[in-house]
């Protein structure tokens, strides 16, 4: 579904831009969601919309059918991206163990205390973490926008066929400056 509309009441949900799973991303990519995110982030904090930034801390320790993402998970591994305009003092910051973060009742709990009806979606891996939670939050009655460009994957072809397939099934998808303009 092309994107129609922003409920006034729209929260962002920023999934795993963060420096250990930012890596996988190519560099152009990585760097464009970065800036279409925050640029995002910007405007809902305007706005005083709120704005849910999520980390992956890996899967669940019974869960045996995926593996951590291979390399060293230093000190930085769970570091938000350095651009990004995390305002601790009013936006969620949530650290799950699943794909989706809807999993960390927090989540759940924040959009309700707001009166959320609909959910912005940017970050990586758009197959992966980005689709789980948008599956989540279709699932839980909300609204749901994926943004195009301000969302990536390690895998080109499963960028395109959550974009082009799976999650027109269950979302909106936009642009940056869509859902920009439709703010306005």
């Amino acid at each position: 579904m092309t994107l129609t509309a922003i409920d006034a009441s729209s929260a962002l949900i920023a999934v795993d831009l963060q420096q250990g799973i930012l890596n996988f991303a190519d560099p152009a990519e990585r760097e464009k969601i970065v800036k279409n995110t925050a640029r995002l982030a910007d405007e809902f904090h305007a706005r005083n919309l709120p704005v849910i930034w999520v980390r992956a801390l890996g899967m669940p320790a019974d869960r045996k059918e995926m593996g951590p993402p291979a390399g060293d998970h230093h000190e930085s591994w769970n570091a938000p991206d350095e651009n990004l305009p995390i305002d601790e003092s009013r936006d969620l910051v949530v650290f799950k163990r699943a794909l989706s973060c809807f999993t960390v009742p927090e989540t759940t709990e924040y959009l309700k205390k707001h009166g959320s009806t609909q959910v912005v979606i940017t970050g990586l891996a758009a197959g992966v973490g980005v689709e789980s939670t948008a599956r989540s939050a279709f699932d839980a009655g909300y609204n749901v926008t994926v943004v195009s460009d301000a969302v990536t994957d390690g895998m080109p072809e499963r960028l395109e066929s959550a974009l082009k397939i799976s999650m027109p099934s269950f979302a909106e998808i936009g642009t940056t400056q869509n859902v920009l303009d439709l703010l306005a």
